[in-house]
Parts: C-alpha cells; structure tokens; sequence
C-alpha cells in the first residue's frame, strides 16, 4: 500500500512537471488538460479525475512552484548568518522569484494569469507580488530586527517599489548585483544592527509555513 502511494505521487510530480513545461512553451490560456496529457503517461480521462479543469491543475502547478520557492528561500537563510534581517531575507525572494522560470513568467509576462490563478479556491495564501505584509514587517520590528524607529508601512512600501521595479525593467544579465545593491541601501535604511538574526529567521518560517504550501497533492490519498 505504501508502495502504490510512492508511486502515485511519482506520477502527480510528473503531471504538475508536464504541465510546467506546456506552461512554459505555451502559456496559461493554451495550457488545456488535452495538451498535458499528451505529455505524460497519465490519460486524459484520469487528469480529469484529478484536476476537473486546467486551472485547477495550473493551481496546483503554482502550488509546487511556491512551495519550491519557499524551500529555497529558507534554505538561503538559514546559510547566512543575517538571514533573520529582513533586507536578507527579500534578496532571497527577489533572487527566487526571477531565477525560478514559472514564477519569473507568471510576475513578469502575465500577472493577470497570476491574479485568476492566486484567487482561484484552491489556492495557497500568497502575496501579491511577493510582498513582504505588514505583519511580518512589525513582528520583525518587534523582534529587534528592524530598527525601531522606522514605519513598517514605509517599510513595505519600498520593498513593494523594489520589486515592481525590478518587474518592469526586465530582464536584467546582473540581477545578483541589482538585487544586492538596491538591498544593500535598503539594508542600511532599515536593518537593526544585531549580530544574532535568528529571531528573523524564525518568524519568517512561521510566516512561510502558515502559507501552508505542503509538498504533497492529496488527490491520489
């Protein structure tokens, strides 16, 4: 029994996979379940079992998406000593978010594939544009992360300006140095001067992980 689940799950990995790539090469009006099925071993009719329509498989694509992007976030932060500060932590995001083809796609070339797909019921809790909330900002603050002095408002402000930024000037051949530099002075700004961030890294998993983007599709379950 255990064995078929691994397996089941094998072929859902290679489903989400299938419709990635029709995705990537197509877009999100042409990626049909039609399409996706002739790309995978599963046949149209057990695809329609799973996922009813294409936006709910697209959903469950971003899922995984998210739920990668999310992974590789925290493992970022957690290599770095000032992870927990929050200047770190949005290189990161901002790094993933255009590093990571699905995701660089759906924020840069078609948001409003993006928004249907964010709203749709079936989908996790994310942020417009891969905003830092407010929440966090005044939870960081409270944590002694970000200088106390500041408004978390402005704070989210400007990341949001950041970020839409770097959007709208795309693509970029030296985001690392953008990303890097435009966070150095965000940093500078912002940051509190603490040598031990991991009350930020903490927060910022709880905050990811409340998200609830589990790596595992139940639908075969």
């Amino acid at each position: 029994m255990k064995e078929t689940y691994k397996d089941s799950q094998v072929l859902l990995d290679e489903l989400l996979t299938a419709a990635e790539n029709v995705f990537l090469e197509h877009g999100v009006k042409e990626t049909t379940l039609d399409r996706v099925s002739q790309r995978c071993e599963l046949s149209l009719a057990m695809i329609e079992e799973l996922y009813p329509t294409a936006m709910d498989l697209q959903v469950a694509m971003l899922n995984r998406e998210f739920t990668r992007m999310y992974q590789g976030i925290i493992n970022q932060m957690e290599r770095d000593p000032l992870g927990g500060l929050l200047s770190r932590m949005y290189t990161y995001i901002l790094t993933q978010v255009y590093e990571r083809p699905v995701a660089r796609t759906l924020f840069m070339i078609d948001r409003t594939a993006l928004h249907e797909l964010m709203t749709h019921q079936y989908a996790r809790v994310y942020l417009p544009s891969i905003e830092i909330r407010r929440e966090l900002t005044e939870n960081l603050q409270r944590a002694g992360m970000i200088k106390p002095d500041v408004d978390p408002g402005l704070v989210s402000s400007c990341l949001t300006v950041i970020s839409g930024g770097i959007a709208l000037t795309a693509p970029h051949t030296n985001l690392d140095e953008i990303v890097e530099t435009l966070m150095g002075m965000f940093g500078r700004e912002f940051d509190a001067d603490v040598s031990d961030t991991h009350p930020g890294k903490a927060l910022f998993y709880d905050w990811a992980t409340s998200l609830d983007s589990a790596t595992i599709d139940h639908r075969f379950g």
